[in-house]
This record gives structure tokens, sequence and C-alpha cells, in this order.
């Protein structure tokens, strides 16, 4: 027993071991968005498939723009299987471009590696900003079904070159699989371009959340570029395999202004970023780096920036301490500056968006412009007539159009899509040219000019074109169907950032006016399509006084009736609620630009639906007394002892002046929508002052109201009356009746005759109402004395 205690105090006194702590590794970015991809928009495989395709296309027409290309984009999906309805199946989503391509060492760096880019530095407007989505779409390619993405790229002058290639999650790196020369003679005979394929888990739905709305969209927020997309659907049990092909062509022949790299603002900096550039300027004199390092810091408020601070200009900017460093950025906060250039956007236009609502929601065949292009609208391929053969397409689509153009001479069958158009076949072809530029060079001067559209006759003209309206604004009128405004804001200011909203609004009766308006979303020309009730834009138009609008709004809901909005907002830093892009920040300064941008178009939107009312009211007056026309006529023949030949003539009379007052009417409103007049006054027809004047009105009570009708008829006799006999109201009563009796026959015996035989009476007529309003106080003794006078 006592030999056992000491050994158990000694494995008590023993330490005891430290415990394992955890292994501690790096985390690479991949590895973060492939365990949480719904961030970034993959979290549904219809979702998945759509956010795929719009990466690709965002960054085709980024590069088209920057080489000042005008865009033509092809998008192809193909259904590789056919799976029950709702469950997902394997597409492969294919996006081609004639963008000016990518150097060979760059494309596995662009295409497999998550924030890798040129757009995250730089203050300039662009559709992509992080550079996350086109690696994060070949990232879910891969997960999905194991395979590589293809990427065909070809510089001018260059040979195309073909690579695939893995994202490797682990080191966020490329990994090539394979790279080579491509051989094919559509590559070869092409100028220049980019191609991608990704193979991944996907389920296509039509609807506003599908692929063919997002493209829709695109084409209206980009009247520039012409859109091609290919659904190949493969064959099921009962249903052999089709493709469906959508052209959403080019509105405009001018490509968007480009904007301009600019620098930060001072307003819109933090102090542990100022500490940054601090330290990477290095021996920098501190007033060179203010001056160069921001916008809008000449060197004389610089110098004032340094002495609030106490500092010195000559002092190197590595060397301020976090104090200084303070100092310095309380200073450039307290100082005022100039607000940042806006030369680093380029909104849409008002132009452009109204041409884009009409194409979209209109008859784009009706607009005529002076950019107006032929092409712009093609036709759906029907008959033997429709088209170029296959083989004379894919001659042209490779640049080689004289080979087309000699082929189609001769058979003299074919016809092209487009407007139909009064023109030799030479100007048919140069219009195809134009609408399948892949094999035109590189610079937009190169390409085919539009050809002029031949002006309509005035007979049957359905066209309409952009006018102003009476406050200066765009506006696009089709009768009484159509309506179409624009609104673009001046630049505004939100954390030292430049943005500008635009705002379009399309009233059609072809659209249902039982439904919630059409919201359509855009930032920096890019569709949102998800998170609508999460988004600073819904806001916005739910917000806005639309009753006030002529239009019907429930509360807190969208306006209901045949509208379309879009809200569009255009910044070097678009302010996204997560890094999927589908939906804006509530920012107080970009509310209330939205807002004010919506209220305007609507207060035109108003004017259009005032004036089409109160045409309605004055039509519905005119139907109203033609139809009881033949019955006035009637009367006046009985009333006048009118022979049938002069009631004929009266009748045929008034129907003239009411014809002569329509168009007038009509006339007068066109020329003040003209000439910037306001149209929503009370004035009356130029034709009602040349109508007779009409007797006044008998009016029998109210002593006020009857002078002031008969103006033009002297009479003498009741203020007198009144006037004459103040003090002894009892025995003036019976004479005071005399003249209040006769008043009325005054007026309807002698009203006539002073009108037609004595015009000058009328100047006596502002001295009346005054002797009336003198004798009120007379009058009423003798209306309360003429009860007593019954009495006696």
């Amino acid at each position: 027993m006592r030999s056992a205690m000491p050994a158990k105090t000694a494995t008590a006194e023993k330490p005891s071991k430290a415990p394992k702590m955890a292994q501690q590794r790096e985390i690479a970015v991949s590895e973060f968005f492939a365990k949480n991809r719904h961030l970034l928009g993959f979290d549904s495989p219809q979702k998945a498939l759509l956010t795929a395709v719009r990466e690709a296309v965002d960054n085709a027409l980024d590069a088209c723009e920057e080489a000042r290309i005008f865009p033509e984009v092809t998008v192809e999906l193909t259904e590789l299987e056919s799976t029950p309805q709702g469950q997902a199946s394997r597409f492969l989503v294919r996006v081609e471009d004639n963008g000016p391509g990518i150097p060979k060492a760059e494309i596995g760096k662009i295409f497999a590696k998550l924030l890798y880019g040129s757009k995250f530095h730089r203050l300039k407007q662009s559709r992509g900003q992080q550079g996350i989505g086109i690696s994060a779409a070949v990232m879910y390619g891969q997960m999905t079904t194991g395979e590589p993405a293809t990427i065909i790229s070809k510089q001018a002058d260059q040979k195309a070159h073909r690579v695939r290639v893995f994202l490797d999650t682990a080191k966020n790196a490329p990994k090539i699989e394979s790279e080579h020369v491509e051989q094919s003679d559509w590559w070869k005979q092409k100028a220049s371009g980019t191609s991608i394929e990704i193979l991944l888990l996907g389920q296509y739905k039509a609807g506003r959340h599908g692929v063919e709305a997002y493209l829709k969209q695109t084409g209206l927020a980009n009247p520039h570029a012409r859109l091609l997309f290919k659904f190949n659907k493969a064959a099921t049990k009962t249903q052999p395999a089709t493709t469906e092909v959508q052209d959403s062509p080019r509105v405009v022949s001018e490509l968007p202004k480009e904007p301009v790299e600019i620098k930060p603002h001072p307003h819109g900096v933090e102090l542990g970023t100022l500490q940054r550039r601090l330290e990477d300027a290095g021996r920098q004199q501190l007033i060179t780096f203010l001056t160069t390092a921001f916008s809008r810091v000449p060197d004389n408020t610089g110098r004032e920036i340094i002495a609030r601070a106490g500092l010195s200009p000559t002092q190197t900017s590595q060397s301020l301490s976090r104090p200084d460093a303070e100092r310095l950025f309380n200073a450039l906060q307290e100082t005022k500056l100039m607000a940042p250039p806006t030369s680093c956007l380029s909104p849409i236009g008002e132009g452009a968006l109204i041409k884009g609502l009409y194409a979209l929601f209109g008859d784009a065949k009706n607009l005529t412009d002076d950019d107006d292009l032929e092409h712009l609208t093609p036709e759906k391929p029907t008959g033997p007539k429709a088209l170029l053969t296959d083989e004379q397409r894919k001659l042209a689509e490779a640049g080689a159009l004289s080979a087309a153009a000699s082929a189609a001479t001769e058979t003299g069958k074919q016809k092209l899509p487009g407007k139909k158009t009064k023109g030799k076949q030479k100007d048919q072809l140069t219009l195809f040219a134009g609408a399948a530029p892949e094999g035109a060079t590189a610079t937009p001067s190169l390409l085919p000019t539009p050809v002029e559209v031949p002006q309509p006759t005035a007979d049957g003209d359905t066209r309409v074109r952009i006018e102003k309206d009476e406050d200066g604004g765009d506006v696009l009128v089709q009768g009484e169907n159509v309506f179409v405004t624009a609104v673009t804001r001046p630049p505004a200011i939100y954390r030292g950032n430049p943005f500008q909203v635009e705002c379009g609004v399309l009233y059609s009766k072809s659209l249902r006016s039982d439904e919630l308006a059409k919201v359509f979303r855009f930032a920096n020309r890019v569709p949102l399509l998800y998170q609508a009730s999460a988004c600073a834009m819904t806001k916005a138009v739910v917000s806005a006084p639309w009753r006030s609008y002529e239009v019907q709004q429930s509360k807190g809901a969208l306006p209901t009736g045949p509208l379309v909005i879009l809200v569009h907002i255009a910044s070097a830093w678009v302010p996204y609620t997560s890094e999927s892009k589908e939906a804006i920040a509530h920012y107080p300064e970009v509310l209330k630009e939205m807002r004010l941008a919506i209220m305007e178009a609507g207060r035109r939107l108003q004017k259009f639906l005032r004036r089409r009312r109160r045409e309605v009211d004055e039509q519905k007056k005119r139907d109203y007394i033609t139809k009881y026309l033949d019955t006035i006529g009637e009367a006046l023949q009985e009333i006048l002892s009118l022979t049938d030949g002069q009631r004929n003539s009266t009748t045929t009379a008034l129907k003239v002046v009411l014809e002569q007052s329509r168009t007038t009417s009509v006339n007068d409103d066109e020329r003040k929508r003209k000439r910037g007049k306001d149209d929503d006054g009370a004035s009356l027809p130029p034709t009602a002052a040349s109508l007779p004047p009409t007797p006044a009105p008998t009016a029998t009570k109210g002593r006020t109201k009857a002078t002031t009708s008969k103006a033009a008829t002297p009479e003498p006799a009741a203020p007198k009356a009144a006037t004459t006999k103040p003090a002894k109201p009892e025995p003036a009563a019976p004479k005071a009746a005399k003249p209040k009796a006769a008043a009325p026959k005054a007026t309807t015996t002698k009203t006539p005759k002073a009108s037609t035989a004595k015009p000058t009476t009328a100047k006596a007529a502002p001295a009346k109402p005054a002797k009336a309003t003198k004798a009120a106080a007379p009058a009423k003794k003798v209306a309360k004395a003429a009860p007593k006078a019954k009495r006696r």
C-alpha cells in the first residue's frame, strides 16, 4: 500500500501534453468562390446559364468598344442531351465577337484566374469591374462537367490560336491542357475576334429571366451593337431537334462616346487609402503628389491644403507619419474642391434610348432619321426567295462578299433581310455586307456606309421621327397609340465617384393596360434581371407620383398601364449590392437622381395623355352635335320658316364650321408643340373668335350677375330706383318692384338689338358692376320692405 502511493503521486505530477492546434494554411480566392459560387450568381442551373452568357457578352462588348469597332456578337446555346422538364442538362455555350483579339500569353490568365483584369484599378465606365465574371463561368463549367474551356482568339494580321484551359482552384492559376494554331477557314478569313466555348450544367427557360430576354434588353441598352442568338434544342422522343434564331439589329450607326480614365477625387479617398498612396509615392514631394495623384487639385489649392495641415510642400510623401497623414486627410476633406470630371462616363443618350424602346416594342421599320440604317430590321427567312443560299452566306460571313455578290447577281432570285426598298441588287448586297461585317477590317471607317432611305410619299406615310416637345425634350409620338421619351440627368457625385442617371418611358396601346408596368434596370448598359425588389431603381419607380401623371398606381406598387420604364445608371464604379451585380445599393444621392429622372419623364407623359384626353373629349362633343344636326336643321326651319333649300344649306354650313374647327384645333396644338408653347391652358380654339357673338344669358336671380351679363344694354332705371330714395324704403317698395321686374324684359328684348345696331355701347360695360354694388345696401332694404307693403 505504501509503495503504491509514491507511484501514484509521480504520475500526477507528470506534465500534460499541449492540445493540438488546427492546421493553418492560405486559402485561394478561387477556393472560396468555388464553395460560395452563389455569391457570383451560380446558385441555380437556370441562373448559372444566364450568368455565363452575360459575362461573356459583357467582355465582348467592352473589347469592341475600346477598339472602336461596331460590335457583332453571336451567342449560341446547344443542348447536348434531352432531360425531363424542370431538370438541368448539359449545354455548350459559345460566344463569339469581332473584337481586337487577345495576345496568346494573356489568354490563360484572362479566362482562368479570378481577380485578374484591366478594369479594377481604372476609374472609367465599363461593364466589367472586378475581373471575376468570365473566370467564374469557366470554373463553374469545369466543376459541373469536368471539361475545360476552349478559347480561340485572333489579333489583326496574326494567326488565330486555340487554347484549352482549366482553372486550378487550389492556386487560382490557369492550367493549359493544349494550345495550337487554329487552321479553320473561318478564322483564316476573319479579321480579328475572340470565341469562348464552355460546357456546363444548366437549364434553359424562356421568360423575363431567360437568355432571350437578357439579349433583347442588351440590344435595347446597346443600340449600336448587333446580337445574334441561336438556340439548338436537342431532340426528344416526340419532337425532332430544332433551332431558334433571334436577331437584335443595330439601331444607330454611331458608336457611344469613348469614356476617358480619370484620377480619383480627394473627397472619395479614405484615410487608409491615402496612407498607402503616400507610401507608394516614395520620395516624391508632397505638393507633386497631391497635384498628380488626384483630380481637381491645382497647385495653389494643393499648397493651401498642405498649409492647413501644417506640413511643408517640399516634404517627401513617405516621410509622413500617421498623425501627419491624418491631418492631411482632414485638410483634404475640409477644402472645397471642384466636382470630379465626367469624361469617364458614356451614357446611352436620349435619342438612342428612344430608338431602342421603339424598335423593341414598336415597329422599327417606321423609324426615319438621318442615321437610319436599311439593314436594321432583318426579317425571318420564308420561302426560296427569302435569303441567300447557305454557301453564299458563308462566303459573305467569311469576307468574300464579292463572290456572294456575283452569285446573287447571276441568280437574281435572292432577297436580303431588311426593309423593303426600291433599288438595285447591288444596293441590297451592300446592305447585307453592313449587316454581317465579320469579315470587315478592325477600323469602323472602312465599314460600309448606310444607304439613304427613300423618302415616303405623303399618302400613307406612317414613319415617325424624334421631335422636340414644348419644353425642349426629345419625344417620339405616333398618333394616339405610341409615345416614347427619354431623360438624361446631369452628372452627379456619390462618395467622390461621378455617375449619371437616364430614364426612358414608352406608352403603347399594344401593351396590356391592366398589368403592372414593365421596369427594365441597367447598370453601365448591362441588364439587371434579378433582385428587383432589393434594387434602388425599383424603389425610385415606386416612389414617383404616377397618379399625378394620369397613370393608375396602388400604394407601394408599380404603376398600372401599358407602360415600359427604363432606368440606367452610368458610373466609373457602380454601387452593386453584391459580387453577382444584380441590384444597386440605396445611396441617397443615387436615389434622388433616379427619382428626378423618372419624374421628368412622367411629366412629359402627362402632357401627352392630357392632350389625347382633350382631343377625345372634343371629338365626342363634335360627334354628339353631328348626330343631332339634322334635328337642329328641322327646328331652325320651323322657328325661322325656312325653305327646304335654306335648311339644307344651313345644315351644310354647320358641318363645315365643325370640320374647320376640328382641323384648326389640331393644327394649333401641333403648332404650339413645335414652337415650344404650353398647350395645357384653357384658351379657346382659333375658330371661336371668328364665330358671331352669342346673346348674353338671361339672369332672373342675383342682381349683380344680371347687371354684369347685360353690360351692353343701358338700364338707368333699376339702379336709380334703388339709390334715389334710400331714406324711405316703405313707400318706395312698390316703385322699386317695377324696375326689378323690368330688368329681365330689357335683357330679352334689347340685348340682340344692342349687339347688332349699337356695338359702341359696350364701352359702358365696366361702369355697371360698380353702380350695382353701391346700390346693394338700399336694395336689401327695399327687399325687406316689400313684405310689409304686401301686408298693408
